[in-house]
């Protein structure tokens, strides 16, 4: 464990000595400088987690030290010392940023009692600061995936759970439901984010070279083997290996990583080393994958070391709150790349689009937004500018209150979400809303949304 490193200043040298010897039995790395310019210089060479400077030096005060110090080293702690003890020097000093103050002569318990309190208040802010970025990141790759329905809720909870440990997932669900998307946020969001995200569609790729591609190969285990390949499972390493379609990996190549989760060694084709790799596997699939164990299609304890954390994805059609909100998602998507503005989209349109069962989930209605945004004659999709099964439908049991239901939900939700990120603060959750405050608190008061 690294040492405390700390930096004594004053231009009496013994004093320096004396506190060198008493911090180093304390089990801290202590460094002295007799003067002002001489702390500066330490300072810019190093890096000190405290700096204990006196307040009257020649040439070079306390006061420009601490100053050189923010400057130089802002993450440093600065305590003050002086012989001169006043409450105008006290409150002078923590005015211009000192963490602390003592006076001379030293107490040797209160010099260690003021330093251990230092370091423990470094320490509880640092774990505030990283647990308030890994909250943020983890509301970055959360804001990636659109859905303020119960279902999705539902899916955003065990999100949460699972993203700091190191346990295999198994996400299910139809095609086009976003399991990739998830995957790809579990990653972002949690202690592997710096590390690789290797993806592979186990479905994609002929079964002859999916064996090379996860596991790689030696230069000459095959004919066209000209030199050594490296497997995607050993690029995961340290990281996340998404298998997407994993119901469709052969037999042969299912016994291979089941010996990878259980041992967490492999070896390359035509090799004979053992190489260590430590990842974590987030697998996905549309199938059922208990049916095709049953049918011995799929290995039994291959099934259950994935599925240690099952997310099940829904299919659209049960999440239907959230198609407004994924219609006015994608038509700025899309806009944005069509380097066109549609701002809107019809009651009848929306009416149709709620109706609509989505057997291809959410990729079928980005693809239908991208043919709506393309064909559209003015700002606002009609339903014109969509496939002509939207046409046909029987929209009589999507009523005007079933669309403004939904709708309602969205904007009630979207300023919960946003009260929650501004801790109640009405005044800057409006700032991010775009309304004045006045037009705030009807919105409370029009859709029920009760605050503190």
């Amino acid at each position: 464990m690294k040492k405390t490193n700390i930096l004594v200043v004053d231009d009496e040298k013994d004093i320096c000595m004396a506190l060198n010897i008493l911090l180093s039995k304390e089990g801290y790395s202590v460094k002295e400088a007799y003067n002002g310019e001489e702390a500066v210089a330490r300072m810019q060479q190093e890096t000190f987690d405290i700096i204990m400077t006196d307040i009257r030096m020649e040439k070079m005060d306390g006061f420009e030290v601490m100053k050189q110090a923010q400057k130089i080293s802002p993450e440093s702690s600065v305590i003050m010392m002086t012989a001169f003890a006043s409450v105008g020097s006290a409150v002078e000093a923590m005015r211009a940023g000192a963490a602390d103050y003592i006076t001379k002569p030293f107490i040797n318990d209160e010099i260690r009692l003021t330093i251990k309190r230092l370091l423990q208040n470094r320490s509880l802010q640092m774990e505030n600061q990283i647990l308030r970025q890994e909250l943020s990141q983890r509301r970055d790759a959360f804001d990636s995936i659109i859905g303020n329905s119960e279902p999705m809720q539902k899916v955003f909870s065990v999100m949460e759970k699972v993203i700091p440990n190191k346990s295999n997932i198994l996400i299910t669900g139809e095609s086009g439901t976003g399991k990739g998307l998830v995957a790809q946020s579990i990653h972002q969001a949690g202690p592997r984010k710096d590390k690789p995200f290797i993806s592979i569609n186990c479905g994609a790729i002929p079964e002859n070279l999916l064996e090379s591609e996860l596991f790689g190969h030696k230069k000459g285990a095959f004919t066209s083997a000209n030199e050594d390949k490296k497997g995607l499972i050993t690029m995961a390493d340290s990281g996340t290996l998404f298998l997407d379609e994993i119901g469709e990996l052969p037999q042969n190549l299912q016994v291979k990583l089941l010996h990878v989760i259980q041992t967490k060694e492999l070896t390359p084709v035509g090799d004979t080393r053992v190489l260590t790799v430590d990842v974590r596997i987030i697998a996905a699939t549309n199938a059922d994958l208990l049916q095709r164990v049953k049918e011995n299609r799929f290995r039994e304890d291959l099934f259950y070391r994935l599925n240690v954390i099952e997310i099940c994805m829904p299919a659209l059609r049960e999440r239907k709150d959230d198609i407004p909100l994924l219609i006015k998602h994608y038509l700025g998507v899309v806009g944005k790349e069509s380097g066109k503005t549609i701002k809107d989209i019809d009651y009848e349109a929306m009416q149709a689009m709620l109706a609509y069962d989505w057997p291809g989930n959410i990729r079928e209605l980005r693809n239908t937004i991208e043919r709506a945004v393309v064909l559209a004659d003015s700002e606002t999709i009609t339903i014109h500018d969509l496939p002509d099964k939207f046409r046909t439908l029987d929209v009589e049991g999507i009523s005007t209150s079933s669309l403004k239901q939904a709708l309602d939900h969205f904007e009630r939700e979207y300023i919960r979400r946003t009260l929650a990120e501004s801790k109640g603060n009405k005044e800057a959750a409006a700032t991010k809303l775009g309304v004045d405050l006045a037009t705030l608190y009807r919105k409370l008061k029009k859709l029920r949304i009760e605050t503190a």
